[in-house]
């Protein structure tokens, strides 16, 4: 660019020096003065342009050499962290594979994530893999994983505001129809009635008989998920005390 630039600006002012030249009468002298000047000039610009071109010829080479060096450089990065054509289409695949479940779970509301915390465990523990392999340190992979990681780290952190267990004030039985099993079955409790003996245990301080709660109790809300075995325990317990009173009655 720069060349063309220069010879631009020389042929310009050669055509107005012509110009001017052709609209004045000159002796054979003067002529004479003038071509040898322009042929000086011709020889000057001819011998710039010689230098120009060696100078682009220079940096051409230059440039091939320096990205002959950066090829060889990456082949022997991948050659030294293993990263054949196949490794690496295995590797980039694992991480597809962990974005896809990433992205599922990113989808969901805290409780149901919640529900589902198991999965982030794992695409934890894919991840984790993922690092130990010597690719994840190739500047093409490093900031994808880096991401990911930060994602996770945002689906822990919503699993921690899920954990803040909610609350739910009950209200009358005429009015609301509030007892433990219409209470995890209202949609933004658990909507799944059978998951009551959760809120049961998790209110022992308050509800010593799970068949009798009182307006106005303040009842603590855990995050929804399957029963855990104390729950299951407790709630065999209850069915079986149910039946031993109906047989004595």
């Amino acid at each position: 660019m720069k060349i063309l630039n220069r010879l631009t600006l020389v042929a310009a002012l050669v055509l107005f020096i012509c110009a001017s030249a052709a609209a004045q009468e000159m002796t054979k002298e003067e002529w004479q003065k003038q071509m040898t000047e322009f042929t000086a000039k011709r020889n000057d610009l001819r011998n710039k342009l010689t230098a120009l071109q060696a100078e682009v010829d220079r940096l051409k080479k230059e440039d091939a050499d320096k990205a002959a060096a950066l090829k060889k450089c990456n082949d022997d990065i991948m050659a030294l962290v293993g990263a054949t054509p196949e490794a690496e289409r295995a590797f980039a695949a694992k991480l597809d594979q962990i974005d896809a479940k990433i992205n599922e779970l990113s989808r969901l509301s805290n409780q149901d994530l919640w529900a589902r915390k198991g999965e982030v465990d794992d695409v934890q523990k894919m991840l984790d893999e993922v690092e130990q392999n010597k690719m994840s340190a190739l500047p093409k992979y490093y900031n994808r994983i880096k991401e990911q990681q930060n994602r996770i780290d945002a689906l822990k952190k919503s699993l921690e505001a899920a954990q803040i267990a909610m609350t739910y004030t009950v209200g009358t039985w005429a009015k609301d129809r509030d007892c433990l099993w219409n209470i995890a079955k209202k949609p933004k409790i658990y909507d799944n009635a059978f998951l009551w003996p959760k809120i049961w245990q998790n209110n022992r301080e308050q509800i010593k008989n799970p068949d009798i709660i009182k307006p106005g109790q303040k009842l603590k809300i855990p995050p929804k998920a399957d029963l855990t075995k104390e729950e299951k325990a407790a709630h065999r317990s209850y069915w079986q005390r149910k039946q031993a009173a109906a047989v004595q009655q």
